[in-house]
């Protein structure tokens, strides 16, 4: 019979992944085999197909209770003992199944004593054969001290991982925190943590720190926190205790994800969402008005031609012809960009996309004061995707006059015949968008076509110049930007280059989104 075999078997179940694997390490150092599982669900599987002499569990695991999982156990097997163990010191209900009820704060010491007295009581000769005299190194010469471990595994996290003291002072960061917060280690070791708090929050450093000094770890707190650079970061925050050899809190470890991307993806999926019902919604309602829309104007024909109409009453219903055209026309844009999944391509003309759209935004450019100027030259026609051409387009020609609503007042659009500055011997059609607005500041220039990354705040989705470019991009072409803040010079221009022949090298699919 080997040792392993005489050695009592512990269950441990804890969702917290770092207590876990310290209560592991501690139980086998006393000569214990330990199985571990993260979920109470996990926990009773291992439980039925493991030989386990002794459960340690913890209370809170997500939505489920270390005492639910004590009383089926107890069920299961009615004589293997239980220890719950809890961040708090307050006695939780349901506690009838489990044998002793043990606060972490109480530390490792008093847990292994109730370990070897449950285990005495339920296999009296186990605890001979466990216990300090058999005590097994942790780690062999090979493998490095514990503390080296602790610190690669540290420095290896994806998260960023760090120390502070009860004032708040900070006293370790790991790689993970350089790369998401963008200090280096030697620009925050002995500066406040209150560093990284953006300016509307400030008393929550200081109630972290309170409940930190009371003994209690905060879990999966999602906050805001702000980088070097200036950015606002959404992160979830686990902050525990850090506790010296008397079992004193001198200070605290954090550990922060970054789910900023994450929280911008779910903002831009509502968005889409209420977008793509405006859409339906618009394009319904464009095609209800075409019925009343053919009857009016048949009637306003009728009475242009009717020989009772004086002259100035014949002038009214030639203007009202004139609208009604308009109206008919603005009907007639918003179906075409109302567009099924399927794509379709055929030739198209550059510069009827861009009428198309400067049409739809007519209002806006009267009554912003910006002064249009459009020159197209040669045929513009190229092979491609109508309904993805018309929606690049539009998002290039409202992102100019979002700029113009600030400052400036002109708007330049330029199509004409060319060739691909990437290789000369390809031609087709460029078109060139630009204003002169306040410009693109150069720090953002990096991240312009990054997914999620906006320059208009709450205004934006991020979106939408990503997806431009994929659509571009999967025609074969190419899309470009320059832009400047100096005063008197400032603008942006965006260059779209589009073969004549579409290029569908790069097929995937893209939602329709504004930046």
């Amino acid at each position: 019979m080997t040792a392993d075999s005489l050695s009592p078997t512990i269950l441990c179940v804890d969702d917290e992944a770092p207590g876990l694997y310290f209560r592991k390490l501690i139980l086998e150092r006393q000569g214990y085999r330990v199985v571990t599982a993260t979920s109470a669900d996990d926990g009773i599987e291992l439980f039925k197909t493991s030989d386990i002499d002794l459960v340690v569990t913890d209370h809170l695991m997500g939505r489920a209770t270390g005492t639910k999982m004590a009383a089926e156990i107890r069920r299961l097997k009615p004589d293997i003992p239980i220890i719950v163990l809890s961040g708090t010191t307050n006695i939780p209900e349901g506690l009838e199944s489990a044998d002793f009820f043990l606060p972490k704060t109480e530390g490792p010491e008093k847990l292994l004593e109730k370990v070897r007295e449950l285990l005495a009581l339920n296999r009296p000769n186990s605890a001979a054969q466990v216990g300090p005299a058999q005590e097994q190194p942790l780690f062999s010469l090979e493998t490095g001290p514990l503390q080296s471990l602790l610190a690669a595994i540290v420095e290896g996290s994806d998260d960023a991982i760090f120390s502070k003291t009860l004032d708040g002072i900070i006293t370790s960061w790991n790689k993970a925190a350089e790369r998401m917060y963008g200090y280096s280690v030697g620009e925050v070791i002995g500066k406040p943590v209150s560093l990284l708090m953006p300016s509307d929050r400030p008393n929550e450093m200081n109630d972290i720190l309170e409940t930190l000094r009371r003994g209690h770890g905060i879990k999966h707190f999602e906050t805001r926190r702000r980088a070097k650079d200036g950015r606002e970061l959404t992160v979830i925050l686990t902050v525990s205790p850090i506790r010296d050899d008397l079992g004193k809190i001198v200070g605290a470890s954090t550990t922060a994800r970054d789910i900023t991307q994450a929280k911008m993806a779910e903002q831009a999926i509502r968005s889409s969402e209420k977008l793509a019902i405006a859409g339906r919604m618009a394009a319904t309602v464009a095609h209800e008005i075409n019925n009343p829309l053919e009857a009016v104007t048949n009637i306003l024909y009728l009475l242009e031609n009717s020989a009772q109409l004086d002259d100035t009453a014949r002038e009214f219903v030639r203007a009202a012809q004139t609208e009604l055209k308009r109206i008919s026309q603005i009907t007639k844009l918003t179906l075409g960009f109302h567009r099924g999944s399927e794509r379709r391509e055929t030739p198209v003309k550059i510069m009827d996309l861009i009428d198309d759209a400067l049409t739809l935004y007519e209002r806006k450019v009267m009554t912003l004061g910006i002064a249009l100027n459009k020159r197209y030259h040669g045929t513009g026609v190229v092979h491609a995707d109508p309904g993805e051409l018309r929606q690049v387009f539009s998002n290039l020609i409202v992102n100019a006059m979002d700029a113009l609503a600030r400052t400036g007042n002109q708007l330049f659009v330029h199509v004409f015949d060319s060739r691909d500055w990437r290789d000369p011997s390809v031609k087709g059609v460029r078109t060139v968008v630009s204003d002169n607005g306040g410009g693109i500041a150069r720090e953002h220039h990096a991240r312009l076509f990054k997914p999620f990354y906006t320059t208009k705040g709450e205004k934006g989705t991020g979106v939408g110049l990503w997806v431009s470019r994929g659509i571009i991009e999967k025609h074969g072409g190419s899309i470009r930007f320059r832009s400047s803040t100096k005063p008197g010079v400032s603008g942006t221009s965006f260059s779209v280059f589009l073969p004549y022949v579409s290029q569908t090298r790069n097929k995937f699919p893209f939602c329709k989104l504004g930046r």
